[in-house]
C-alpha cells in the first residue's frame, strides 16, 4: 500500500508540551511499523498542491492532519478519484470527523485513517466549491470569518465569537428556493449539512448523514439578538423540535442569490455576489474509516 499523511502544523488543537505535531506524526508512524510519505503543509492551498501530486502518483491513501479546513483543502483532488481519504481531526471543531464516527484520539484514528475499510461519502457542492460538512451563508459565516481572523484559535473561540457577534450581526438579504419552498428577505443563517454538527457538540442538523444521498438544510429568519439566542438553544436542547423561524428540510439541490454573499465552506470563508446553485454529488469520496 502506498500512504501519505499532509500534517497541517498549525491548526487548532495543541499538542502536549515539548512535542510538534510533526514530531508526533512521525512517532506514531514508527510505531506503526508501517511505510508513509509524510508531508508537511507551509501555506494555504499547499495541502491541495500535495494531495494532488499524490493522487497523481496514484496513491492508495492520503492522511488530512488537521482541522475541518485542512480537510476540506486535501480533500479536493481526492474527489471522484480512486485514492481514499483518511483524517486525523486535530482542529478547533472537527466537525466532519465527528460527524462520520471517527476515531477522537490521535493513535487510534490514525490507525484507521491508515487501515480501516473506506466508505463511500457525499460531497457537497456550493458553487464551484466543495464541501465534506457544513456550508451556507449568513451568521455562521460571519463568525466563522472573525474565527479564522484570531491569534489564538481553539474551541472556545467560536464559543466567544458566536456570542459577542449576535450582538452586533445585521442580517443580509438572501432570495432562497429549494425543496418546493421560496425565502426572500433578511435571513439569519442558511445552512446545508452534509454532516450533523459544526464541531464541539454543536449539533446543526441531527439526521444528517453524509452518505444519504441529501443535505439537510437549515433556514433561520430574521430577528434580534435575544430571538436569536433562544432559537440557538436547538443546537443543544430538544434539536428536532420545532421553533419559530426555523425551517428545516432534506434537498439535494438549492439557489441562493444577494447582493452579498458573507459563505463559507467547512469553515472557510469568502463573499460572493448574484446567484450560486448548491447541489450534492453522492458517494464522491472514500472516506477511511467513516461510519454511519
Amino acid at each position: 500500500m502506498r500512504a501519505a499523511i499532509i500534517v497541517n502544523p498549525g491548526s487548532g488543537r495543541r499538542q502536549r508540551a515539548g512535542e510538534s505535531r510533526v514530531d508526533l506524526a512521525k512517532r506514531l508512524i514508527d510505531r506503526a511499523d508501517v511505510s508513509v510519505d509524510l508531508a508537511v503543509t507551509n501555506a494555504a492551498g499547499h495541502g491541495r498542491e500535495l494531495a494532488a501530486e499524490f493522487v497523481a502518483k496514484e496513491y492508495e491513501r492520503v492522511v488530512a492532519w488537521g482541522g475541518d479546513g485542512t480537510v476540506n483543502e486535501i480533500a479536493g483532488p481526492l474527489i471522484g478519484s480512486r485514492t481514499m481519504l483518511g483524517v486525523v481531526p486535530a482542529g478547533s471543531g472537527d466537525g466532519f470527523a465527528h460527524s462520520v464516527g471517527l476515531p477522537r484520539q490521535t493513535a487510534d484514528a490514525l490507525k484507521a485513517a491508515l487501515t480501516a475499510p473506506p466508505r463511500a461519502v457525499d460531497v457537497g457542492m456550493f458553487g464551484d466549491r466543495h464541501f465534506l460538512n457544513v456550508a451556507g451563508v449568513g451568521f455562521d459565516a460571519a463568525v466563522a470569518e472573525r474565527f479564522n481572523s484570531r491569534a489564538a484559535r481553539g474551541g472556545g473561540g467560536y464559543a466567544v465569537e458566536g456570542l459577542t457577534g449576535v450582538w452586533t450581526y445585521t442580517c443580509e438579504v438572501y432570495d432562497v428556493t429549494a425543496a418546493g419552498e421560496r425565502f426572500s428577505g433578511p435571513l439569519f443563517l442558511v445552512a446545508f449539512a452534509n454532516g450533523r454538527e459544526y464541531g464541539n457538540g454543536l449539533i446543526l442538523a441531527p439526521n444528517a448523514s453524509a452518505m444519504d444521498g441529501r443535505l439537510d438544510m437549515v433556514v433561520v429568519t430574521g430577528g434580534g439578538p435575544l430571538k436569536q439566542c433562544w432559537r440557538a438553544r436547538r443546537l443543544l436542547v430538544r434539536r428536532m423540535a420545532p421553533a419559530e423561524g426555523v425551517w428545516r428540510s432534506r434537498v439535494t439541490n438549492a439557489t441562493i442569490s444577494g447582493s452579498r454573499l458573507i459563505a463559507h465552506v467547512d469553515g472557510e470563508t469568502f463573499q460572493l455576489t448574484g446567484n450560486v446553485d448548491v447541489s450534492l454529488r453522492p458517494g464522491a469520496i472514500m472516506v477511511a474509516g467513516a461510519a454511519g
